[in-house]
């Protein structure tokens, strides 16, 4: 009975449930649209097939006005807060609010309408519920009977919880087949449970096999420095590790959310086995880094590899900044190397200065090595010069070297510094603003305060270059341009000799190995230009140049003048085979001298980058004239030579080994131990000098540097006569001197001694620059004087007897004293002093005095003569 009424319950319900939605059967196969009416919480069927409140979801938001389908969706839905006040199911309803919320816009006839169905609806409710208790009313009773026939029966059979409510037997019997079933069936299902979890980690091992192999390819990538692969399969495994472990959702600010795993994440037992893994993969990428930054010192390695490497470092995203690192690093091994390689190569130089004998060159060593170069330069074989061994060679060999080790350091190593630091610079290092970390963003802002580093440890290394080529060529700042400017007879200013200078090196020798050297520097230099570095290394560079093609000039013009000095000894009295009448010695000056002139122009006008040379190219004028000075000079000292070869026994240089043919047409060198024959031949020799030599090589002097040496000389003349003009004009016309009132003379007047004085000077500047100039430059000189003292006297508006003989006294003086230097000009110009003197005499001023005045004139002159001859000795015509 008691099952009965279990099922009779359950049959009840289902027919209630079939009946509520109009179904045949629980199992429809298809949709039916019921109608609207049907669908409301309190409608009359609903109540009569026993639905309570809550059974389904439409119920709560029912209208229980009938009126509207659903409560929701008027200004409230099913998720806020005050749903509950507006559903009439729930304690919290709100009468008002719900007519507020639901039917704010529901006319009053409507509102009436719904009360009534209201109330019929609250009446239906109660009738069902009557119906409800009176039909079911029999399985209330049959219930009720059953609970106490289960009741008695326990009280009955002592079913108490002492004796387990009778199932003590059950229970035990239940116990032993538990326990029987543990031991026959245990090991069984432990094994099949192994057994999923091998097959379990077989799948999974299967399933992320790349992921646990990757460090072993990881580690087999690296040694073969397969960094691309390394790379990829450290993204693609990370990829895996990040699906497999779950993702990090980010809001809409970009920040990291907390970590959720999805239904498809692995066992936390998993995550551990994954997590170890990818330990070992971050500790064999950390090796990958150091090794990676090791190669960054290493500065074998090509500029490519190495922005290769840098890039492959910003992909790791690295604490360390991998291209600052390469430049700190390559910056201090280019320092390294430079000063390295300067020591080695200086070091050879010194000991290649101890390895010298003393005095191992005197005039005539020189002297050989001198003609043995000139030799040369007429044979155009300059490998048979760089080739010798001799020590200047060597030394000079050396010093080139040094220059060409450094340049190639320098070209070698800063070009691609400086590339990689413009790169730098230019942001090219930079990923795009949409990946970059914060890690990145901290760099890049690093990076914007080492711009300016960069540039000076690029204009560090410039520095040390040329630091270290000022050393060794001992340079020294060039002084500005003289305001005037300086001529070939100008004062001779003490120079010393660098010490990179070897002592015993001829002149051609150094022009040779000094274009070299300026050649490879300057080469460098437009190489280390070319790549745009900043105006302080160019500065720099510019510099370097200018300091070192001044000093190279006065070191081809002190060698020059020095072998020109000793050139002399060169003459072996040989005769020219194209003109018998002269020596060789003719030619090999010409060649000497043109060797000498083609280099220092070369040096001075750039052209040493070529053999060609530029007419075009314009010469700086304190250049021009330390090389005119030095072309002068050397002509001055070889004609000074040619007199001492005449009247000095002849000593050969070598020894002559070859038999002189007897007869005199086929003899190719006269007898010098006959002084007639040396006379004879030195005049010839002096004769096409004149003629021919001396002009031809001032022409391609002048052609070359476009200057005019008469123009130079007669500058020189006129600022010198303007001085003089200067002290004769404020002597006669300045008002001390009153030429009217001068009773008669007492001495010669200060501004002529003042005048001469300077003719002192400009005798003694000619003599120690060129000699065969003085009696030109003071005839020309007494000429304009002379002619300055007529103007002044012209000017002058009587003389008395005293100013009449004064200034016949001081003209006279003048006139003695530069005795030897009177030009027929010049005498025709001191008689029209004279003349104009005597027209300008007043005779009322007592010419009874005159012959005895004149004899007083004639006393003074020669007193002042007298007193005045150490001092103008210098005027005096040799005897």
């Amino acid at each position: 009975m008691y099952r009965l009424s279990i099922y009779d319950t359950q049959f009840s319900e289902e027919a209630a449930v079939l009946k509520h939605y109009g179904l045949d059967n629980l199992n429809p196969d298809h949709w039916e649209e019921e109608d609207n009416r049907k669908s409301l919480r309190y409608s009359i069927s609903d109540f009569s097939n026993n639905i309570t409140p809550g059974d389904e979801r439409s119920c709560d938001d029912a209208d229980p006005l009938g009126l509207k389908q659903n409560v929701f969706g008027y200004g409230l839905d099913e998720h806020d807060k005050e749903k509950s006040q507006i559903i009439v199911g729930k304690k919290t309803f709100n009468s008002k609010l719900f007519l507020r919320q639901v039917h704010s816009d529901t006319p009053y006839a409507d509102l009436l309408r719904g009360a009534d169905f209201l109330r019929y609806t609250l009446d239906q409710k109660s009738e069902a519920l009557r119906n409800l208790v009176q039909d079911n009313f029999d399985r209330f009773v049959s219930a009720k009977n059953t609970i106490d026939t289960v009741y008695g029966e326990m009280k009955a059979k002592s079913l108490n919880p002492e004796s387990g409510y009778g199932v003590n037997v059950l229970d035990n019997a239940i116990s032993d087949a538990c326990d029987r079933a543990e031991q026959v069936f245990g090991p069984v299902l432990a094994n099949r449970s192994k057994a999923d979890k091998i097959r379990s980690t077989l799948s999974v091992l299967e399933k992320y096999k790349y992921f646990f192999n990757l460090p072993s390819s990881l580690m087999e990538s690296m040694k073969q420095q397969k960094y691309d692969m390394v790379i990829r399969d450290y993204k693609k495994g990370k990829v895996v590790l990040d699906s497999t472990m779950g993702t990090e959702g980010t809001d809409t600010n970009g920040a990291a959310s907390e970590r959720e795993y999805d239904e498809t994440a692995l066992s936390a037992q998993y995550r551990k086995v994954f997590d170890k893994v990818w330990l070992e993969v971050d500790k064999i990428m950390e090796e990958m880094k150091v090794q990676l930054f090791k190669q960054l010192t290493e500065p074998w390695r090509s500029m490519e590899e190495q922005e290769k490497t840098i890039n492959i470092l910003l992909e790791l995203e690295t604490v360390e900044d991998p291209v600052w690192h390469y430049l700190d690093s390559q910056y201090k091994f280019i320092i390294d190397l430079l000063k390295e390689s300067y020591q080695e190569q200086l070091d050879k130089i010194q000991a290649l200065k101890k390895s010298f004998p003393e005095n191992y060159s005197n005039n005539k060593e020189m002297a050989i090595r001198l003609k043995k170069s000139i030799r040369c330069v007429n044979l155009r074989d300059f490998d048979s010069l760089i080739a010798g061994k001799e020590m200047d060679v060597q030394m000079w060999k050396a010093i080139l070297e040094i220059v060409k080790s450094l340049s190639d350091l320098l070209l070698r190593c800063l070009p691609d510094f400086w590339k990689l630091s413009k790169s730098f610079m230019d942001g090219k290092f930079q990923k795009s603003p949409t990946v970059l970390s914060a890690n990145k963003r901290r760099r890049q802002g690093m990076d914007l305060r080492k711009v300016d580093q960069c540039e000076k440890m690029a204009s560090g290394v410039i520095e040390l270059y040329a630091s270290f080529l000022s050393e060794l060529f001992s340079l020294s700042p060039i002084s500005d341009e003289p305001s005037t400017p300086v001529t070939p007879i100008s004062p001779i200013t003490s120079y010393k000799k660098p010490s990179f200078v070897p002592s015993h090196s001829d002149s051609v020798t150094t022009c040779y190995f000094l274009t070299k050297v300026l050649k490879e520097m300057n080469e460098c230099v437009n190489d280390i230009n070319s790549i745009n570095m900043a105006s302080d290394a160019s500065g720099t560079l510019s510099t370097l140049m200018d300091q070192t093609r001044w000093c190279f000039i006065e070191v081809i013009c002190e060698t020059w003048n020095a072998d020109a000095k000793n050139f002399f000894y060169l003459e072996d009295w040989s005769l020219d085979q194209d003109n018998r009448e002269i020596t060789n010695f003719l030619r090999n000056f010409h060649i000497f001298h043109k060797y000498n002139s083609r280099s220092a122009y070369k040096i001075a006008s750039l052209n040493y980058v070529s053999d060609k040379e530029d007419n075009k190219s314009k010469i700086p004028e304190n250049y021009f004239y330390k090389i005119k000075e030095a072309f002068l000079n050397s002509i001055y000292a070889y004609l000074e030579g040619l007199v001492h070869l005449v009247f000095t026994d002849y000593t050969p240089l070598e020894t002559v080994i070859e038999k002189e043919p007897t007869d005199i047409i086929h003899k190719t060198r006269i007898d010098p131990s006959q002084m007639d024959s040396r006379i004879l031949l030195t005049i010839s020799n002096f004769s096409n000098l004149k003629q021919l030599m001396i002009p031809r090589i001032v022409s391609q002097f002048e052609t070359a540097y476009k200057c005019n040496m008469v123009e130079d000389i007669e500058d020189y003349i006129k600022r010198k006569s303007a001085n003089v003009r200067d002290i004769i004009t404020n002597g006669i016309l300045s008002g001390e001197i009153d030429w009217s009132n001068i009773s008669k003379p007492t001495e010669v007047h200060s501004f002529v001694y003042e005048a001469l004085l300077s003719l002192v000077l400009v005798h003694a500047q000619i003599s120690d620059i060129a000699k065969p100039l003085i009696n030109r430059a003071l005839t020309v000189l007494l000429e304009s004087m002379a002619h300055d003292c007529l103007e002044a006297f012209s000017k002058v508006e009587k003389f008395s007897l005293g100013g009449m003989c004064q200034a016949t006294l001081e003209i006279e003086f003048m006139n003695q004293t530069l005795a030897q230097y009177v030009s027929p000009q010049a005498q025709e110009t001191l008689q029209l002093i004279y003349t104009t003197i005597e027209q300008l005499y007043d005779t009322s001023s007592g010419n009874g005095r005159l012959d005895s005045e004149l004899s007083s004139v004639k006393q003074f002159l020669i007193e002042s003569r007298k007193n005045t001859s150490l001092q103008f000795m210098c005027f005096k015509k040799p005897k």
